[in-house]
């Protein structure tokens, strides 16, 4: 019979890999044929993983730690590490996704993707509009950039506004992240629930 200490190093223990496996996914980056500078990663994949297994509180911190240990591997990505801020909002928007689809109105599988999905792609609309964007230009907040950065900027075709092309850039790229995301996730909690390695608490 397992002791309480042993449980709690064992969780240790298993959230430092997993924190690790979620680092070195970050850096398998799979490129958005549309907008060159975009890359898809499969690393929220643990984070949902961690979610399933502990709860919200625990794939925070693995969240945190996996874009700490990417810092430390690959350096700053972007001005102020924007790159790993982008990285963790991204993240914790999927943990708030799950528990608002799973917890909280305990949907199907696919339904719940499809939610998570959604609510990734307007919250990092959103976050890319006010500031992940701008600090990426050389700004602070959307008022630094919102004058001249259009698509042309990223060397696309278009001059729309700043908003627009925000949407354009961010919308479709999300949605397809996010739901590449979900449904392996759901893959893999649905071949560990099968074999009854684990359930959602």
């Amino acid at each position: 019979m397992k002791t309480e200490s042993s449980v709690k190093t064992n969780r240790i223990v298993t959230l430092g890999i997993l924190s690790a496996l979620g680092a070195v996914l970050m850096l398998v980056e799979i490129p958005y044929p549309i907008v060159p500078f975009l890359n898809f990663d499969l690393s929220d994949v643990v984070v949902l993983v961690v979610f399933m297994l502990y709860g919200w509180k625990e794939a925070s911190l693995v969240a945190l730690l996996k874009v700490v240990v990417h810092l430390i591997v690959k350096g700053p990505v972007g001005p102020a590490a924007i790159g790993q801020i982008s990285a963790f909002v991204a993240s914790m928007a999927y943990i708030g996704g799950m528990v608002v689809a799973i917890k909280v109105y305990h949907l199907n599988r696919y339904l719940a993707a499809l939610i998570v999905a959604m609510v990734v792609t307007v919250l990092m609309v959103v976050a890319n509009y006010l500031f992940i964007t701008p600090i990426y230009m050389g700004g602070l907040t959307f008022l630094d950039v919102q004058d001249w950065v259009t698509l042309s900027t990223f060397g696309l075709d278009g001059s729309p506004s700043y908003l627009q092309t925000i949407i354009i850039l961010y919308t479709p790229f999300n949605i397809i992240k996010g739901l590449l995301i979900t449904l392996s996730f759901f893959a893999i909690y649905e071949l560990l629930n099968r074999q009854r390695i684990v359930s959602f608490k």
